[in-house]
């Protein structure tokens, strides 16, 4: 017995190893090819698949409950992370604008290492993608396998995504030498850290802890056990007989050099 998405996966692997095999067939004739005197004339052979039609007969065999889905868990965690990135940005923008209202130094600090206000748009789309990286990339440290979040792990180092947002802006005095730019970091640093221990960025945070629960409590899921062999597909009625139909693209990929920065590049794999 097996399940739906193994034997679909499975068609689309074998598609996939198909058109590898070919290629490796292509790079072999190509030395004979190259070798030759008249077939050096001649275009190399290559097959090239672009679309593949089947379609599948089955059988359901049985939905039972499958162990949770981490796929999805993580789908639901990353969209929860989003939602509460922003009122976090929000949160911490609000506590900016009343702290520079209130506190001259904290408005003089900020314009001295600084070319963007906290009522920039662009500042606040930086800070939104930091903060979101930051709880992806290290879910996995704040939340134990019963789904418990630890809010204050998370509220310790959140200082962080805010400081690498608004580094993105300092002036170019501060990223033209070390010292400069480690004075810029430790005056980044005390401004964001009293508006991180606010209570309403610990609400914020904290409120996480519940969603996050559901989430990894409520996540089962089912599988579809499918038989197709035709054996068994031949004892069985008509109407016991389901049908999907697949219908594949093979999208060629090749390795592209992009450049990243002034002096760096990288491999990227882009359609051909």
């Amino acid at each position: 017995m097996a399940d739906l998405q193994q034997i679909v996966g499975a068609i689309l692997r074998d598609l996939a190893k198909a058109r590898f095999s070919a290629d490796l067939y292509s790079r072999s004739i190509a030395r004979y090819y190259e070798n030759d005197y008249l077939l050096r004339k001649f275009p190399v052979p290559r097959a090239d698949v672009e679309e593949v039609e089947i379609d599948l007969k089955f059988s359901i065999a049985g939905v039972p409950e499958s162990e949770v889905n981490n796929e999805s868990q993580e789908a639901n965690a990353a969209v929860l992370f989003e939602r509460s990135v922003e009122r976090l940005v929000a949160t911490f923008l609000d506590l900016a604008r009343a702290r520079n209202e209130a506190d001259e130094t904290f408005r003089e600090t900020w314009w001295k290492y600084l070319t963007k206000g906290f009522n920039s748009s662009a500042l606040r789309i930086d800070m939104r993608q930091k903060v979101l990286r930051y709880f992806i990339e290290s879910y996995t440290h704040m939340i134990d396998d019963d789904g418990n979040f630890d809010a204050g792990l998370a509220l310790a180092e959140l200082e962080r995504p805010f400081r690498w947002a608004m580094e993105q802006y300092a002036k170019d005095i501060y990223s033209q030498s070390e010292e400069a730019e480690v004075e810029m970091k430790q005056a980044l640093r005390a401004l964001i850290q009293p508006i991180v221990g606010d209570k309403g960025i610990a609400d914020a945070v904290q409120a996480m802890a519940k969603p996050i629960k559901t989430i990894w409590h409520g996540n089962s899921d089912a599988r579809i056990e499918i038989m197709v062999e035709g054996g068994q597909l031949s004892q069985l009625s008509e109407a016991a007989i389901s049908s999907v139909k697949i219908k594949a693209v093979v999208r060629n990929m090749v390795w592209t050099e992009v450049k990243v920065g002034e002096r760096t590049t990288r491999h990227v794999l882009t359609s051909e």
